[in-house]
């Protein structure tokens, strides 16, 4: 079972996720280009986590 810090670190995570997601729907690609990396990257983390 996980601890409390690790369960809100990918609470945090995945709700960026969701998030970033909302707004790569809602606003043109190039306005939301600042947020693509850290998008990729936590969910590979997100993903690697589940694994």
């Amino acid at each position: 079972m996980a601890d409390r810090s690790e369960a809100i670190s990918v609470l945090i995570a995945a709700e960026f996720v969701v998030m970033a997601a909302i707004v790569f729907l809602l606003v043109p690609l190039e306005a939301a280009i600042p947020l693509v990396p850290l998008f990729v990257v936590l969910l590979f983390a997100l993903h690697q986590y589940r694994s």
